[in-house]
């Protein structure tokens, strides 16, 4: 009788198989808060970037992405399910709170020479 490989001794799918699987049918349909995060990289990214070109333009980029956040969250329903349990008024203003201190400190600080 002649015994098999033991590749093929295993039953079933491979550790690594299942994984890509898992992946697949995860990110096959992206939910809103995906793309809410897709769109946060995104904006610290184009901050990074744009950073390069003078210190405060990077911060009022960066600064837009919280302010974005607050007016995405204060959208009517179907749009702003991406928070759930927490108060909307509290994120507005949490959003809009860092989003001014971010600028209010890239105009604050002293230009290096």
């Amino acid at each position: 009788m002649k015994r098999p490989h033991p590749r093929h001794a295993r039953r079933g799918r491979g550790p690594i198989a299942k994984r890509w699987i898992y992946w697949k049918r995860r990110y096959a349909h992206p939910t809103r808060r995906d793309w809410v995060l897709l769109g946060c990289l995104l904006g610290a990214v184009a901050a990074a970037g744009c950073s390069f070109v003078d210190f405060r333009f990077g911060a009022v980029v960066l600064a837009a992405v919280p302010a974005g956040l607050a007016v995405f969250r204060a959208m009517p329903p179907p749009w702003n399910e991406v928070w759930t349990n927490r108060s909307k008024a509290v994120d507005i203003t949490t959003c809009l709170l860092f989003a001014v201190l971010l600028v209010a400190l890239a105009f604050l600080v002293p230009p290096s020479r």
